[in-house]
């Protein structure tokens, strides 16, 4: 027994429909009778008429059968070959991607980008810049960031009051 497909919503069960009218006028454009295509296509009468009718349960395969016997599989290329929403979604990613720039290590990314920071005690803020950084040699300074998160997680002992 076949399995049941999802069920379509109106607009697209139309869709399904309006193909299926579509290519019955084509059979009947080209004088075939129903008996002719089927057995052409490799399948029932019963399955046509269901096809013709827009029968969300027939497989893609047999809709591309039919249209193979009636010269119509070039159409096939032109499903989906707009794609106007996928193109709006990846142009919108595209817009929020950052620049690509020349591959560094993290370490690297994170000592000589262009940085903001405040000053201790200071309302504004002020950028620093990567070419004021020329000379500067990150591993000169070394930086143990497990010593220093382990003195912000490192939990302090109670004070006995005795």
């Amino acid at each position: 027994m076949a399995r049941k497909t999802a069920p379509l919503l109106p607009r697209t069960k139309r869709l399904l429909t309006d193909f299926g009218e579509r290519l019955k006028l084509a059979r009947l454009r080209r004088r075939l009778t129903a008996k002719m295509v089927a057995e052409r296509a490799g399948m029932s009468v019963m399955t046509l008429r269901s096809l013709e009718s827009g029968g969300a349960g027939v497989t893609m395969g047999a809709y591309l059968s039919v249209m193979q016997v009636l010269s119509l599989e070039q159409d096939l290329n032109k499903l989906g070959e707009s794609d106007e929403m996928g193109r709006e979604l990846q142009d919108a990613q595209l817009s929020r991607a950052p620049s690509p720039r020349s591959k560094k290590s993290r370490h690297e990314q994170s000592t000589t980008s262009a940085k903001v920071c405040k000053p201790f005690g200071s309302q504004t803020g002020s950028v620093i810049r990567e070419s004021e950084y020329s000379g500067f040699d990150p591993d000169d300074f070394p930086l143990n960031t497990h010593a220093i998160s382990a003195l912000f997680t490192e939990k302090k002992k109670p004070e006995s009051n005795t």
